[in-house]
């Protein structure tokens, strides 16, 4: 089942602080393709993830929301934490990705231990 995402959506992301890479003119006409996705540098999102930057992406066909653990490589390999179903207000966007960055971070943890936690620096 295809979800309709709201025409705020991207608005959202970019008061968030994810914001849509310029590549392949997707940032033109993104309520034409069947996905978004989004990145970030805010030190909220990026705190212990061997990257600066956090990937996000809303998948409309699948009725879910993604976010990296912090080393993106490709979408199999990074993922970190989903949610589903995709929020359809700005509140439930804004506990969504609450929610994301606090289910993820087990798996940063696991992914680029510190050396406070026994990892290498």
């Amino acid at each position: 089942m295809t979800t309709k995402l709201s025409r705020s959506f991207r608005h959202w992301m970019e008061k968030n602080g994810f914001y849509e890479p310029k590549a392949y003119g997707l940032h033109r006409r993104w309520r034409r393709h069947n996905f978004i996705t989004g990145r970030s540098k805010r030190p909220a999102h990026v705190s212990g993830c061997r990257d600066r930057v956090r990937h996000i992406r809303v998948l409309p066909d699948l009725d879910r929301m993604d976010i990296c653990d912090g080393c993106m490589d490709r979408w199999a390999n990074s993922l970190a934490a989903s949610i589903s179903p995709i929020p359809r207000t700005e509140a439930e966007f804004d506990a969504a990705l609450a929610t994301l960055l606090k289910k993820s971070r087990g798996r940063v943890r696991a992914t680029w231990p510190t050396a406070s936690e026994g990892g290498e620096a």
